[in-house]
């Protein structure tokens, strides 16, 4: 069996206010000192010695040696900052940011934070370049933001090394270089995603021998993340020869952690690869964590094994209590496996109406063994349960939260939630098309182009039909939307957009296929389906034509959609874009704004690098704080 790399699910780009210290080893270890007690250190500090002052400002922090007391902490290290101790500066900044033996007070924490920086102290230039980048304690600026994070990426800052990426826009030689330069210093976060960066091809060439040397030594300090994706290079023989003891050793090392990916693929290899010994136990008891932490792979499998009597007494009502819960998130096999339960009474009392809306939800994911068992159910159905099938299925909301690939992205003591998502120029002064369900709940939003992060305003909503338009103030390229009546099935469409921005770095990503059919799920007329590969991310994109006209709008997940609502990531090849004949008349019901929408393209003998080029270059990823 084959997977993807991936970043852990739990694991965001978060911002990181520990500085890495990396010193040289010497030949012979240094003397140890023996830590001074709290009250000659004291004796220090009231005699105005700094350091002394800083490091009982710490100890009162922690309450090391005395009893814990914020307000004492605030106190020395005040002292010690006036006296110009970075460390105690950046630490004066954070209780100020936090409001901890202090009240809070931005414009203080900025203050001892830029001062900090000013000093060289590598965690306070991080600080500092994530706050330029976000523009929420200073005014945004890109270049000053990459001016503080290179100076602390010098200095080995791991959250530097992670925003650098970021603030760049894109994984780039530049970002590599220092990826590179702090995983070689033994960051084995860092290390962990270089071997990311060379397995997938992302800002460097793709080389799967490099991928293993870094997930290797980061594996080797205990990153599960590393150990995971090691033990899946060697499962697949991807870098390195095909082991399955080494892959079951690493993957051991991994799920021991709690890493749920881990514990699923361990089961796997229990349970189907005949050079690891079969062990019906290892198989559920690896299957059973992985399920408890919600993992849907894990919860399919488990059921299957409750529903056959492997390694488990045969029970059904546990079988179904497993496929239940990956069919509520979403996961088209669970919800047919759960539809024949209801099918045959088995766990669960026979009801067909049940059956019929759990295939209905598969089906509309292009689950083919779903639409075969809809049409069985039907026959025996009246119409009136077939209608309120088709209602309980309209009305299923999963329970996955996440529309989009989110990133952690604050350096204020309480993050908010960033979730990226897609979007398109229509007029050259900024108006800008992305989905509804990419902008809902945002408390601020942002357009990135090449030429800079911009504020957007909401214009209108079209909520029925996952529209939203955009203003942003500007000069940008924009596409020419025409109307999707002409288009037809097997015509070639193209999108651009930013599908997983965390994994698969920050700059724009084409992909192509063909129009698949003309109707979405359920034969909704609103929709096109699309064999165009689209991730999460790639909410919001334009589909294009091959004269670079928008014939629909990119949706990566369903979710509020006016038919039946999907998330996550769909399945291969079943795709949906909303027709540009709806985002027509959202256009046309803004005065005004009819006139300036972009003409048709004049291409005389149009080449698809040219058109996506062109594209690309309207294109921009909606950037949401939530």
């Amino acid at each position: 069996m084959h997977a993807a790399l991936t970043w852990s699910r739990a694991f965001r780009l978060s911002c990181i206010f520990a500085a890495v210290v990396l010193g040289a080893c010497d030949k012979k270890p240094p003397a140890v000192a023996l830590p001074e007690s709290p009250d000659a250190l004291k004796a220090k500090a009231e005699q105005g010695d700094a350091k002394a002052q800083c490091s009982l400002g710490d100890r009162y922090a922690k309450g090391e040696g005395v009893a814990k007391d914020e307000a004492e902490a605030a106190k020395w290290f005040t002292k010690a900052a006036e006296q110009g101790i970075a460390e105690a500066q950046y630490n004066l900044s954070i209780m100020y940011a936090k409001g901890e033996g202090v009240a809070k007070d931005e414009a203080e924490s900025l203050k001892w934070e830029t001062k900090a920086a000013e000093q060289g102290y590598a965690a306070a230039q991080s600080g500092l370049g994530i706050d330029y980048a976000l523009g929420k304690r200073l005014p945004e600026d890109l270049d000053e933001s990459l001016k503080w994070l290179t100076k602390a990426a010098e200095q080995g800052d791991e959250g530097a090394v992670r925003w650098f990426a970021v603030v760049v826009g894109k994984e780039d030689a530049e970002a590599l270089k220092w990826y590179t330069k702090v995983a070689e210093q033994g960051v084995a976060v860092v290390q962990w995603r270089l071997g990311v960066m060379y397995a997938n091809g992302t800002g460097v060439a793709k080389n799967e021998a490099e991928a293993v040397k870094w997930f290797t030594k980061a594996a080797e300090q205990g990153d599960s993340h590393s150990q995971y994706n090691l033990g899946m290079m060697y499962a697949s023989g991807r870098g390195v020869a095909k082991d399955d003891a080494e892959a079951v050793k690493w993957l051991t090392k991994a799920a021991e952690q709690g890493n749920s990916d881990a514990q699923y693929h361990l089961g796997y290899k229990y349970d189907h690869l005949p050079s690891v010994f079969k062990d019906n136990a290892e198989v559920v008891k690896w299957y059973t964590k992985a399920a408890e932490q919600g993992n849907e792979h894990a919860q399919i499998a488990l059921g299957d094994k409750y529903d056959r009597g492997e390694g488990v007494p045969k029970n059904d009502a546990e079988a179904v209590k497993w496929y239940r819960m990956a069919a509520e998130y979403g996961n088209a096999n669970a919800q047919n496996n759960l539809g024949v339960k209801y099918n045959h009474g088995e766990g669960v009392p026979k009801d067909d109406v049940q059956a019929y809306a759990w295939f209905n939800l598969a089906a509309a994911q292009g689950e083919e063994r779903a639409a075969k068992n809809r049409g069985i159910v039907e026959e025996r159905m009246t119409p009136a349960q077939i209608a309120e099938a088709q209602r309980i299925s309209a009305a299923f909301k999963p329970k996955k939260g996440e529309a989009e690939q989110g990133i952690a992205t604050s350096a204020a003591p309480s993050p908010e939630t960033t979730v990226c998502g897609s979007g398109f120029f229509i007029t050259s002064d900024g108006y800008f098309v992305t989905n509804r369900h990419v902008i809902a709940d945002a408390r601020r939003l942002r357009v990135r182009t090449a030429s800079g992060i911009y504020p957007a305003d909401v214009v209108r909503v079209d909520a029925p039909n996952d529209l939203a338009l955009l203003k942003v103030t500007g000069t940008f390229p924009a596409l020419h939307v025409r109307g999707s009546t002409g288009v037809q099935t097997a015509d070639r469409v193209c999108t651009v957009g930013y599908p997983n921005p965390a994994l698969q770095g920050m700059a724009p990503k084409f992909s192509s296929g063909e129009i698949a059919a003309i109707t979405g799920p359920g034969d909704d007329p609103t929709l096109f389906q699309i064999s165009v590969s689209v991730q999460p991310g790639n909410s919001g994109g334009p589909l294009f034509d091959a004269s670079g006209s928008v014939v629909g709008v990119v949706v990566a997940q369903l979710d509020k959609v006016k038919t039946l609502k999907i998330t996550g990531s769909l399945p291969e090849n079943v795709n949906y874009a909303i027709k540009s004949t709806l985002l027509v008349t959202l256009l046309e019901s803004v005065p005004g704004l009819k006139e300036k929408l972009q003409p048709a393209p004049t291409h005389a003998t149009p080449d698809m690098a040219t058109v996506a080029k062109e594209v690309e270059a309207a294109t921009g990823m909606v950037v949401v704080n939530r």
